[in-house]
C-alpha cells in the first residue's frame, strides 16, 4: 500500500505583522492571511483535522520550526457505498 503524501501547514509571522497560513500539499497550495496568532492557529488546526494526515508548524522569523504537531484523521475519511 503506498504512503499518502502529507499536507504541510505552516504558520508564520510576516515582517508587517500579518499571520499567514501557507498549506501545501500534493494537489493543493494556498495561503490565507490573519491580523492575530489565535486566528491564524485556529484556522490551521481546523484544516489539519479536516485532512487524513497533516502536518501543523509553527515557524520562527528565519524559517526555523518553532513548534510542529502531526494531524493523523481516519475519521476523515469518506466512504461511498
Amino acid at each position: 500500500m503506498a504512503q499518502e503524501a502529507r499536507a504541510l501547514l505552516s504558520v508564520v509571522l510576516s515582517r508587517d505583522g500579518v499571520w499567514s497560513v501557507n498549506e501545501r500539499g500534493p494537489s493543493r497550495v494556498s495561503v490565507a492571511y490573519f491580523p492575530s496568532k489565535w486566528g491564524a492557529m485556529r484556522h490551521a488546526v481546523r484544516v489539519a483535522k479536516a485532512k487524513r494526515c497533516c502536518r501543523v508548524a509553527v515557524l520562527e522569523r528565519g524559517g526555523e520550526v518553532r513548534l510542529a504537531r502531526d494531524y493523523d484523521n481516519d475519521s476523515a475519511r469518506v466512504e461511498t457505498p
